[in-house]
């Protein structure tokens, strides 16, 4: 495979380059030896290769035939084999190329997959560590496969249900654009030339058409740098965790994607815990695989906790992020022992109570939509209809 790389030399000087290597550590390694380190890395596709990261159905069926196979007797190398030949996703099946190859070097199979840039989640990763350690791979990989199914329904019945609106509003903004920029003029330019009155709306439309129809390269042009500098600012750190703070705060769709971080956390601790992992090596875990940058910023809130040996319930309690039943329940876990189980039973409610936000969401966009989309056809309507009606009513007249 090759990669394209930015290195140091031993004397600091910064060097670009590309290279052919089995893996990023047979690269590191060749380099270290010319006294050169790296710094970054990525791998580079050939011209007309297509590969994508996964969808997390592909990641739980993989997870769910890994588990089967284990639990038949199977030894790892001829799993890996059968799963790359039975594999359509093209990722995944040059990764096992490259995993097979090291763990018949006597590499362990984590070690082996955390080589693998951009295909395996980092969550399953870190599973896959501690289902080698605790000798219950088979087990965790079949959590794994459950995980990742429920974010995948979720995930796609949210995706689904935006489709229907979000095409209604960009195909109706089109149609307004189309009629405020070259229908209303021509119309309008009829009217003025049988000298009719035009109303205030009408003179507002019209001076909103001539804008548009002047400066339309303009407003796209700034549009673009605008969605340039955002997209760019939202790669920073800070602009992360802004973005991340608008998604919770958001008015409908904001509880949808709470109730999915939620989920995620959850369903993550129990495994984690279930899997005999410690409290805090679960949340160091966690802290590692939950992406959104503000809910991590809190996070950091109960770690500190935990460090400091205050009880879970009241370091969760401090982030003010989760509903109080998630707080009590908690509680109850810590005193009965049953923590991973609390976890796993908020998941669950946190999963149901996604699905219901993901309807109600789609029943309150779709009539906003229609409403403020209403308004903007009933203005031009108006716009055009009152001229003619003074056009009428003058003729009426004489």
């Amino acid at each position: 495979m090759k990669y394209k790389y930015v290195a140091k030399t031993s004397n600091g000087v910064l060097i670009k380059g590309i290279a052919q290597s089995d893996s990023i550590e047979e690269l590191a390694l060749g380099l270290r030896e010319e006294k050169i380190y790296l710094m970054k890395i990525r791998s580079i596709k050939k011209i007309g290769e297509i590969s994508s990261k996964p969808s997390l159905k592909t990641i739980a069926i993989f997870c769910k035939q890994f588990s089967l196979c284990i639990k038949a007797g199977i030894p790892i190398c001829d799993i890996l084999n059968l799963l790359y030949e039975q594999m359509i996703h093209k990722s995944i099946k040059m990764s096992l190329i490259d995993i097979s190859k090291n763990v018949q070097k006597g590499n362990s199979l984590y070690s082996s997959m955390k080589k693998i840039i951009n295909v395996y989640p980092d969550f399953m990763v870190n599973m896959i560590y501690l289902g080698e350690e605790s000798g219950r791979l088979d087990i965790i990989l079949e959590e794994l496969s459950k995980y990742y199914e429920k974010e995948h329904k979720l995930l796609k019945k949210f995706t689904n249900s935006m489709i229907y609106p979000f095409t209604v509003f960009v195909t109706l903004m089109i149609i307004s654009m189309f009629l405020m920029i070259k229908v209303i003029p021509v119309f309008i330019t009829n009217l003025n030339s049988l000298d009719a009155e035009i109303p205030l709306i009408t003179k507002m439309v019209l001076g909103t058409s001539s804008f548009l129809r002047h400066n339309l390269l303009w407003i796209l042009l700034t549009i673009s740098i605008l969605v340039f500098i955002l997209l760019e600012y939202g790669k920073t750190e800070r602009g992360k965790i802004i973005i991340g703070k608008i998604k919770f705060m958001c008015p409908i769709l904001g509880p949808v994607y709470r109730k999915l971080i939620y989920t995620r956390f959850s369903r993550g601790l129990n495994i984690l815990l279930s899997s005999g992992v410690g409290l805090i090596r679960a949340f160091e875990i966690i802290n590692d695989v939950i992406e959104d940058r503000y809910f991590k910023l809190k996070l950091k809130i109960v770690f500190n906790g935990i460090e400091k040996g205050e009880d879970l319930s009241s370091s969760i309690n401090a982030m003010n992020l989760f509903p109080q039943f998630f707080v009590a329940m908690i509680k109850i876990g810590e005193e009965t022992g049953t923590l991973d189980e609390m976890f796993l039973t908020a998941a669950d409610i946190f999963y149901e109570d996604a699905e219901e936000n993901v309807d109600r969401a789609t029943v309150l966009i779709e009539p906003i939509l229609i409403i403020f989309l209403g308004i903007m056809i009933g203005v031009i309507i108006l716009a055009v209809m009152l001229p003619m009606l003074n056009v009428m009513d003058s003729a009426g007249k004489v």
